[in-house]
């Protein structure tokens, strides 16, 4: 079988184009690669966690959820309704076949997770309306519970087999630095050990030479508003900004965008705090 070329390989040499690489220079493949889950890693350990269709994520070997080499990720929903008058948290999930979030792959809620890794109890909500269309608390922080489902399909702790004022202690009592285990902190000395200063000037080096352009036409396009907390920018346009959602520059595509005012960019980039 014939090898592959990949500097004679077209979509490549387009990516090189994009980011400025002359053909002769020497390619680090696997530097790539770290540039690409320290993006992941920067949002996944925020409160904010990862914008994500929940059909991306896999099964690690344990049965937890697993993205793009992390594992024991957690999965949420971050708008949340009312139903009525009445209002009540949705839970956060651990286990991938859990049934919630079965169900989920095959409904629309499938693209409305966020996925996160980090030892705090607590969550990025916005509370909205029952029909949706009125915001009436962005960017709260609350606890959530752990889902019954999860710890079922995981058998967590036995608790398939114990009481139910057992099975209530383990969700009441469920800790994250328990359930992480060295997970978190394993990820974050990786993470440290590569120099950001350096994966930021990268990241520039991606960017297409009409990004002005095309990040002003998708903030205009959603009417100089920030499409997580709501705030109006219209009279301010740079306090409003543009993010990539899978953290590739090179990937312009409006789907792949989000006009984020700067504190709810900071949010999911903390060093731009």
């Amino acid at each position: 079988m014939k090898l592959i070329n990949f500097l004679d390989f077209k979509p490549f040499k387009d990516i090189m184009e994009k980011m400025k690489i002359n053909k002769d220079e020497k390619i680090d493949i696997e530097r790539i690669k770290i540039i690409e889950k320290v993006r992941i890693w920067k949002q996944l350990s925020s409160l904010s966690g990862l914008d994500i269709d929940i059909n991306e994520t896999v099964a690690s070997e344990n049965g937890f959820i697993k993205y793009n080499e992390f594992d024991k990720l957690v999965a949420y929903i971050r708008d949340q309704k009312y139903f009525g008058e009445k209002f009540s948290l949705r839970k956060f999930h651990i286990a991938y076949n859990c049934k919630t979030l079965s169900d989920s792959r095959k409904s629309r809620d499938a693209s409305k997770y966020k996925i996160v890794q980090n030892k705090s109890p607590e969550f990025t909500i916005n509370i909205l309306s029952e029909d949706a269309k009125t915001v009436i608390e962005a960017n709260v922080i609350k606890k959530l519970e752990v889902c019954t489902n999860c710890l079922k399909a995981l058998n967590y702790k036995n608790f398939l087999n114990v009481s139910k004022s057992e099975q209530d202690k383990i969700k009441n009592e469920f800790s994250f630095e328990e359930f992480l285990g060295t997970e978190f902190d394993k990820n974050e000395e990786l993470i440290k050990s590569y120099n950001l200063d350096d994966i930021e000037n990268d990241r520039l080096r991606l960017y297409p030479k009409n990004w002005e352009e095309i990040s002003y036409n998708y903030r205009k396009s959603k009417n100089w508003i920030c499409e997580e907390c709501r705030k109006d920018c219209s009279k301010n346009k740079e306090e409003l900004e543009t993010h990539h959602i899978d953290h590739n520059p090179s990937n312009c595509s409006f789907s792949n965008l989000k006009a984020l005012c700067k504190t709810c960019h900071a949010k999911i980039h903390p060093h731009m705090q």
